[in-house]
């Protein structure tokens, strides 16, 4: 190359340099947010122990890194190379199916009981469940478990090749046999999901997602509904679905593991569906309700179950943060008196998919214990 050709290529490579640095410093290019769980680094504190340690060297580091110019950019472009190439899925936790199915690693593992809690745990907190229904009931409210339907049980055709296997009695399976035994309410959309999935017009899970599609969520809020007539006697509000409109643009969950990919090309083009809901709650008598549940119900919330099905129904998340319809603001747990609001409430419902298994049910089988 001539002396002309490598001062051109200099400059060229110093420009490619720079431009991270003028990004740094200017954001003049808006950049897609990452999503998932993550932090950005803080910028330290400049200190003589720090210093002389190394360790606001190393913190240093770390800012400048989460804060580069392009810095998103790169990291969804090493993301997309891992996927496209290499078949790994640079997220925590999460596994790349046959077809592009994705999944998390929980849902796998519980679907094939990898783990599995044992019968004598799962008895036992059956056991706290029957104690607590008993209670609720002598007080005249209504008791019922959800199971959530799970990615696992629902997909298992499209598991990784390492994860073919099942080896047995699974945490749910067990759950619901001892539910049978002492009588705790429950209703298994696990189950009814499977039974629908060659049967349904529209898909139930969708291929990139953990939760259930949109559409299965406006099945689960009708039968939800309709369960609490049946076991209160009361009049609860219908839902009316309207028609159903076919989309590739996903809304809610629909497409909630795909996103924490970070990766630049979508992985998945089917055609989703999504109906108007509207819930006819005119002359109804609302109950109150406390529903103490995972991720899953977040949908539900998210289009009105609490407010419009309930009165203001309160949404315990993990048992461990409060959402009430028009409040923004969770609230802590530790500044709630859990006893006081079971006893104030008509309706009790604790939901949990295959995945949480070992978190059900968040610690509130052992409120009633005492009294």
């Amino acid at each position: 190359m001539s002396r002309k050709g490598l001062h051109i290529a200099s400059w060229v490579l110093l420009g490619l340099l720079l431009v991270p640095i003028f990004q740094q410093l200017t954001g003049v290019v808006h950049e897609r947010k990452l999503k998932g769980s993550f932090s950005i680094a803080q910028v330290p504190n400049l200190n003589a122990e720090g210093w002389f340690k190394g360790t606001f060297q190393d913190s240093l580091e770390d800012a400048v890194s989460d804060r580069f110019g392009f810095h998103n950019l790169f990291i969804r472009v090493n993301n997309q190379v891992a996927f496209s190439l290499y078949r790994k899925a640079l997220a925590s936790g999460v596994e790349i199916g046959k077809e592009n199915y994705l999944y998390e690693l929980n849902y796998i593992l519980a679907h094939q009981g990898l783990d599995y809690l044992g019968d004598s745990m799962i008895e036992a907190t059956t056991a706290k469940l029957a104690r607590l229904q008993q209670y609720l009931g002598e007080k005249g409210k209504t008791f019922v478990v959800v199971f959530a339907a799970g990615k696992g049980t629902f997909y298992p055709e499209y598991f990784p090749d390492k994860f073919s296997k099942t080896t047995g009695l699974n945490n749910q399976e067990s759950y619901t046999r001892y539910f049978e035994e002492y009588g705790v309410n429950y209703i298994d959309f696990n189950q009814w999901f499977r039974e629908m999935k060659d049967t349904s017009s529209y898909i139930l899970y969708p291929r990139t997602g953990i939760h259930w599609s949109y559409y299965g969520m406006t099945l689960v809020a009708d039968s939800l509904a309709r369960y609490l007539e049946a076991v209160t006697g009361e009049d609860f509000p219908d839902i009316e679905r309207g028609p159903v409109k076919l989309s590739r643009h996903y809304r809610e969950t629909d497409d909630d593991i795909e996103r924490a990919l970070n990766i630049i090309f979508r992985v998945n083009y089917d055609k989703m569906a999504y109906p108007d809901i509207t819930f006819h709650d005119e002359g109804v008598e609302k109950k109150k309700a406390i529903i103490i549940a995972d991720s899953f119900y977040w949908i539900l919330f998210n289009v009105g179950y609490s407010e419009r099905m309930f009165d203001k129904g309160e949404f315990w998340y993990y048992n461990q943060e409060v959402y009430i319809p028009g409040n923004r603001n969770a609230i802590q747990m530790q500044d709630v008196d859990q006893l006081e609001k079971l006893n104030n409430t008509d309706i009790v419902i604790i939901m949990g998919t295959e995945a949480t298994m070992e978190k059900f049910p968040f610690g509130i089988e052992t409120l009633c214990l005492s009294e």
